[in-house]
């Protein structure tokens, strides 16, 4: 059986063990009271296609009429922070992400790595609502994407939404999708295996990928975060999954939460650098993190990080008091094989 079949073997294993729950109207009379939701957008790209989701977005909001636009915090998470400014019709913070020893002006790398559990991490550090959720650059919101995280922030539950790669998106001022071709290959694997209509769906914790998803921040802190472990070689998000799901979560997909993601702009673009390390089975490719996978299996009580050097919840405090992220000097080496950072 070669890695491909492993990883379908693997795949097919988390679909069995879905529960199907016919929540059917879940959006009926959901009550918005108080602060709600705040929004992640998470940044590297020169070209990261804002735009889209800005007008997306504002569309979103007009959807939602009865929604406190106050009730909603924006924050943009920016690589390219200090190079540029971003418009939208709504206000938003922009910020760079925190200091990491992998990326921007105080890493300890050669070059610049794509560090998606710090930057989620430095929106959990930032955030003032009591539910983040995140979306992915070059991407479009698709109609009911604010609605389903509103819903998850009402109710408490993470939410995981789908992810389809198309070619040729065009979006028109307003928010509507004006052409997009469909990618076959970059079609999410998980819609095969949903309802058809807009019910929520019970899942586990490796269903937690793609371009969107959200979390109540509460729960996030408790697991503290993403694992920056994972940083340079991917794996963050099922990771994440697969720790709240022990710490107590809740997880739900739903078809009524998606995203299109250009996938033009994966490659006409500065690509996502990671330094991925197939140890300790050559035989899983030059892309696999699994062993990370297996360890987080074998840890199987484990829901706290392995390589984050902070306390989320105390990171937070120190952040939302005024004060600046610190500026860590370590890790030095790399988990896998202790080569020097300095030296990738």
């Amino acid at each position: 059986m070669n890695t491909l079949q492993i990883r379908n073997v693997r795949r097919s294993v988390y679909y069995r063990r879905v529960e199907r729950c016919g929540f059917g109207r879940f959006y009926a009379d959901m009550g918005y009271t108080g602060r709600v939701l705040t929004i992640g957008y998470l940044t590297f790209r020169e070209h990261p296609r804002f735009e889209w989701f800005a007008a997306s977005l504002e569309r979103e909001f007009r959807s939602m009429p009865d929604l406190d636009r106050s009730a909603v915090q924006i924050i943009v998470v920016d690589g390219r922070r200090y190079q540029r400014t971003l418009e939208a019709p709504f206000s938003f913070e922009h910020h760079a992400p925190k200091p990491t020893v992998w990326q921007g002006p105080h890493r300890l790398t050669q070059r610049d790595y794509f560090c998606a559990a710090n930057t989620r991490n430095t929106v959990f550090a930032l955030a003032r609502e009591k539910h983040v959720a995140f979306v992915d650059d070059l991407s479009v919101l698709l109609p009911g994407w604010l609605k389903a995280h509103v819903h998850a922030a009402m109710n408490e539950y993470v939410l995981a939404g789908t992810t389809c790669k198309h070619k040729n998106i065009e979006v028109s001022s307003d928010g509507t999708i004006v052409r997009s071709d469909e990618f076959l290959p970059g079609t999410d694997s998980r819609l095969s295996n949903m309802v058809t209509d807009t019910s929520l769906m019970r899942c586990n914790g490796g269903w937690l990928y793609g371009g969107t998803f959200s979390v109540p921040l509460e729960h996030a802190l408790r697991c503290n975060g993403q694992d920056e472990i994972c940083d340079g070689i991917g794996g963050e998000d099922y990771d994440f999954g697969e720790r709240l799901s022990r710490s107590g979560s809740t997880i739900y997909i739903t078809r009524a939460c998606g995203t299109l993601e250009c996938e033009d702009g994966h490659h006409t673009q500065a690509p996502m650098i990671r330094l991925d390390k197939p140890w300790p089975d050559p035989a899983e490719g030059p892309y696999s993190s699994n062993h990370l996978y297996r360890r987080l299996r074998r840890e199987h009580a484990r829901s706290w990080t392995i390589g984050n050097l902070f306390n989320l919840r105390g990171l937070r405090d120190l952040v939302l008091g005024g004060e600046p992220f610190p500026v860590p000097d370590k890790p030095t080496t790399h988990w896998v094989d202790q080569q020097s950072l300095s030296e990738m």
